[in-house]
């Protein structure tokens, strides 16, 4: 498996605490961090320098790559003073960058990264990255690499909400994580489920149901009801072998299959914010099958509405 993760830093606060956040999870370990730097064009030119004919480098590009080996330098003095080997620590940086999510997604093209990993704040400052930022350009494009998304709490140990359907995604999921976060101990693992609603076809038609249809119906609910209990049944049981094979207690991995109340989505967030978790992990797509990861899906909702803690969408 690769050990290599594509971190994408700017100058801001944010962007260095969620980097010391996630150093601290791998301090100990053999992972590569691959820091990706990416500056924005400017329409702050010189005089002259729309056109540079003579072919040499303007000033405003030494200046902007004085910008970015700055960048890049507080990273790198910020990993080093925590311990982290320089020999595990590689450099990009990209000048007059039009778009940093594409950038990004480009620089993944041509290399093997286990993940490409975000803070959940960048230099813009909002309490909540917003719809249209690199964050969402990227896990809305992403079609290979899984995507971490670090926010403000610590993520030592691992305390994880693993949100799963009955989707090809589930297993997808539990393994990603098995590999990069069962072996730090105490990690802890709840394995979420919200039970859905029942499908249409089981509605009551537009019309009051006699004795006999009411019995009939709520037999096939369920049978429905059973059946969907069992399958997922089943993907805890992989999820639960999966990660104890990685090495995780048996004891620490629980799960929950609660009815749904408010919605799926918002009955994922709403677990999310009132336990203690510092990782949230689900799906880029879900058993709709969507083409594309669209605004307004579930995943979308949950990476707009959960609150501080880190999110891993896995593709």
């Amino acid at each position: 498996m690769s050990k290599r993760f594509l971190f994408g830093v700017d100058d801001s606060e944010n962007t260095l605490q969620a980097l010391k956040n996630f150093a601290e999870l791998f301090l100990e370990s053999d992972v590569i961090l691959h820091l990706f730097h990416a500056v924005p064009e400017s329409s702050l030119l010189y005089p002259g320098e729309l056109s540079t004919l003579s072919g040499e480098v303007s000033e405003w590009e030494k200046v902007q790559e004085r910008q970015a080996q700055r960048v890049l330098d507080k990273a790198v003095e910020l990993l080093v003073e925590m311990g982290y080997k320089r020999s595990r620590l590689e450099f990009e940086r990209m000048l007059k960058s039009v778009d940093t999510a594409q950038n990004i997604l480009a620089a993944c093209e041509s290399n093997e990264f286990a993940a490409i990993v975000l803070a959940r704040k960048g230099r813009s400052a909002v309490k909540r990255f917003l719809l249209g930022s690199t964050t969402t350009k990227i896990c809305q494009y992403s079609e290979a690499q899984p995507v971490w998304v670090i926010g403000t709490p610590q993520l030592k140990p691992p305390n994880i909400l693993v949100a799963l359907d009955d989707s090809d995604y589930a297993e997808r999921i539990f393994d990603h994580l098995a590999k990069y976060l069962a072996p730090f101990p105490g990690t802890r693992i709840t394995l979420f489920h919200v039970m859905p609603a029942k499908p249409p076809e089981f509605w009551d038609d537009g019309h009051i149901l006699d004795e006999v249809e009411r019995s009939e119906r709520d037999s096939l609910v369920a049978k429905w009801r059973s059946s969907h209990e069992e399958r997922m049944a089943g993907i805890f049981a992989k999820a639960k072998e999966v990660f104890t094979s990685a090495g995780i207690n048996q004891k620490q991995i629980i799960n929950q299959m609660p009815t749904r109340m408010r919605g799926i989505a918002r009955d994922i967030i709403a677990e999310a914010n009132r336990g203690d978790y510092n990782i949230l992990a689900f799906g880029r797509r879900g058993v709709s099958a969507i083409s594309e990861f669209n605004l307004g899906s579930r995943a979308a909702k949950m990476l707009q509405s959960a609150r501080e803690c880190s999110l891993i969408v896995v593709n």
